[in-house]
């Protein structure tokens, strides 16, 4: 039996197993619905909120509507005017909730007036009722003083904001993805990384990998493993993104860039590349452990160094993406996943930088494994007890 037949015989079997076990199915099920519910539920919840309305008592100063809604859009907010005849029916509007609050102001704006809510004041309409009334009466006051009107309004008019490099939504999306995507990254090494550390765990442990062994070689079964475990941790990367991108869609919660298919390709191959480095490492620690209870243990040294690496891309790439450390860190196979989705969110990285990148990490993959083969090899039929890596080599 040739060599990648017996890695794809390996790969298969883990795919079979795992995959149609109840915990895997259900795993994805239930992420995939919270994923969705996160874009669906705030649309349910926020997203068709009902204008709020303010009641004014009749006879109304002139000009009071249209300062109310003017009012309204200077402070991103929608309202409803409604034109209430008397106090009695303002008050029966306010009791029925017809109404979130009721303005009461003189007609010839001798006084402020008064707002009224049924319960607890509303703070948002307050200040828009307050502001629009204050504007009405300083208007007023500057008429009798024979103030031009016009100049009155080129005077209240509030300085142009500009941005040197204005942020749109499409780029706050694209970076929002890439974070996501490290989130992802991370979440995926972790659990199918751990998922490969068990497994070859709980295969020494019950002697399975003897009778497998038998027929397969160990490089051979440590690279199916890796690789039919992969799979599975690539085919629930896709239904978690395809599920975020059609809710996102369909919710309109941000706007997709139109960068995002590339975005999502390099979110793919560094995922893979990622998961692939620190699997490798996990699989040939977990052939040194004899017990699950040494998991942990054998684990702590890959563990710290993907959180290490997490934490330079969040905290190095964002306050600086074309700085030295992004930079230096884009060359480093064990934080590399992590920075490059990130630099690209950014515009700061050439496709020069990509290519490096992936040839550095997939050389480094390939030692790793080359180097894990081994030392898998060595230890995986040791079941006296913890072995060390020169031991097993």
């Amino acid at each position: 039996m040739s060599r990648w037949r017996s890695v794809w015989l390996v790969a298969k079997r883990e795919i079979l197993e795992r995959g149609r076990s109840r915990g895997f199915i259900l795993s994805v099920l239930f992420t995939t619905l919270l994923v969705i519910g996160s874009f669906v539920v705030p649309t349910i919840l926020f997203g068709d909120e009902q204008a709020k309305a303010i009641g004014v008592v009749e006879p109304t100063p002139p000009g009071l509507e249209t300062a109310l809604t003017a009012t309204a859009g200077q402070l991103d907010q929608t309202i409803s005017v409604v034109p209430l005849p008397d106090a009695a029916a303002a008050s029966a509007a306010l009791d029925s909730g017809e109404v979130d609050a009721v303005l009461e102001v003189p007609a010839d704006l001798s006084a402020p007036g008064t707002i009224r809510f049924a319960e607890e004041p509303d703070q948002g309409l307050g200040q828009i009722a307050s502001a629009a009334v204050v504007a009405l009466r300083v208007q007023d006051l500057l008429a009798d003083a024979n103030v031009d009107p016009t100049e009155l309004l080129a005077a209240q008019q509030a300085p142009a904001i500009d941005s040197l490099d204005p942020q749109t939504d499409a780029d706050q999306s694209r970076f929002l993805f890439a974070n996501i995507g490290a989130v992802l990254i991370l979440i995926g090494i972790f659990s199918f990384g751990f998922t490969v550390l068990t497994g070859v765990i709980e295969e020494k442990q019950s002697r399975v990998v003897e009778v497998v062994l038998s027929t397969v070689r160990a490089r051979d079964l440590l690279m199916g493993k890796v690789l039919g475990i992969g799979i599975l941790g690539l085919i629930q990367l896709v239904v978690f993104v395809g599920a975020a991108l059609g809710a996102a869609v369909l919710t309109d919660r941000f706007t997709l860039p139109e960068t995002t298919p590339g975005a999502v390709a390099l979110l793919a191959v560094w995922f893979v590349l990622g998961y692939a480095l620190y699997s490798t490492a996990l699989g040939f620690l977990g052939a040194l452990a004899s017990r699950l209870e040494e998991a942990s243990n054998a684990s702590t040294p890959v563990t710290m160094i993907a959180m290490a690496s997490y934490f330079v891309a969040i905290l190095g790439v964002i306050n600086d993406p074309a700085g030295l450390v992004a930079r230096v860190a884009t060359y480093i196979p064990v934080s590399a996943p992590f920075v490059v989705p990130l630099r690209a969110a950014f515009d700061a990285i050439e496709p020069l930088e990509i290519v490096i990148a992936l040839v550095v990490t997939i050389v480094a993959i390939w030692v790793l494994f080359t180097i894990g083969a081994r030392v898998y090899a060595g230890a995986v039929l040791q079941t006296a007890g913890r072995m060390k890596i020169r031991d097993a080599w």
